[in-house]
């Protein structure tokens, strides 16, 4: 069933999101913040994408941005290649070697759909939209996993999908988590599969978890990893990565203060769809190119 199909339910008020009667939050933030939703998303991030990739009509997740293999090779996996771990500010932060990888890892979500990975826009900023895991105890890996989707879009609106689509897991020894160089030193395809069917989700203790499967969040809360300590790091000997001047930039997008007079539009009242019951793609790790059984580990 393509994204046409949902039913379209109204969500304009300019008030801060509220829970309506099927506890789904709906609507656009107040104040100096945008909603993930916010149509802006599909357009204050063309002018960096447009050259290094192209725009597809995905059957299922719609209007979504794909990276050229031309920039990315065909190992490509998000929070995986082309990039490092840093820690700063009590939580893990992607830091991408590519021009536009400012807006991919910080922005948006991504899922692997129809042989290639697909970024879906989204207007949230985080440090990085990963779900974590930690396996085993002697030794201990580190686990994470691009945050699935919550919605789609179609013809410039938001559309719940009603799941959460699984995505491949890439692991590390804590030893190697950070540091450039990191998908040398990865654990990918099977053996990362195996390390996540015997893992255990780290949820924070503090209040608030990730998307919940079968329920669309309009401004969700980011999923934080676990303290380095807790794996055996010293914080104080964690590698940082190089300042980047498109790390700065990421941040300035996040709010429409900052992200206003470097071309962004402000927010805007939209209208939001909300998801249709339908069952969960069955797509498993052997479909993933590095992430799955064909990839080069």
């Amino acid at each position: 069933m393509g994204l046409g199909a949902l039913p379209m339910t109204a969500a304009t008020t300019p008030a801060r999101a509220q829970d309506d009667d099927s506890g789904v939050p709906v609507g656009v933030p107040q104040n100096d913040q945008y909603a993930d939703t916010d149509p802006s998303a599909l357009t204050d991030f063309r002018s960096t994408l447009d050259p290094y990739g192209s725009w597809v009509d995905d059957p299922t997740y719609g209007t979504a941005w794909t990276p050229s293999p031309d920039q990315v090779g065909a190992d490509f996996a998000p929070y995986d290649t082309g990039g490092q771990w840093d820690y700063s500010d009590g939580d893990y932060s992607w830091v991408s070697d590519y021009d536009w990888g400012w807006v991919c890892f910080h922005y948006g979500r991504w899922v692997y759909s129809n042989g290639m990975w697909l970024w879906i826009p989204g207007r949230d900023y985080a440090p990085a939209w990963v779900n974590w895991s930690i396996s085993g105890s002697d030794p201990t890996y580190l686990g994470w996993a691009p945050t699935p989707p919550a919605f789609g879009w179609n013809g410039g609106t938001p559309v719940g999908l009603g799941f959460a689509a699984p995505e491949p897991w890439t692991f590390a020894a804590p030893g190697d988590v950070f540091g450039p160089g990191l998908s040398s030193r990865v654990v990918t395809g099977k053996p990362a599969a195996s390390l996540a069917s015997s893992g255990r989700p780290y949820v924070p203790a503090r209040p608030g978890v990730g998307p919940a499967v079968g329920r669309v969040v309009a401004q969700p809360v980011v999923m934080h990893g676990p303290p380095p300590s807790l794996l055996g790091i010293d914080v104080a000997r964690i590698p940082h990565a190089i300042p980047r001047a498109n790390e700065v930039r990421a941040r300035r997008f996040a709010r429409p203060s900052t992200a206003r007079p470097l071309g962004a539009h402000p927010p805007a009242p939209h209208f939001f769809r909300y998801p249709a019951r339908r069952p969960m793609p069955h797509r498993g790790y052997g479909a993933v190119g590095r992430g799955g059984y064909h990839g080069r580990r």
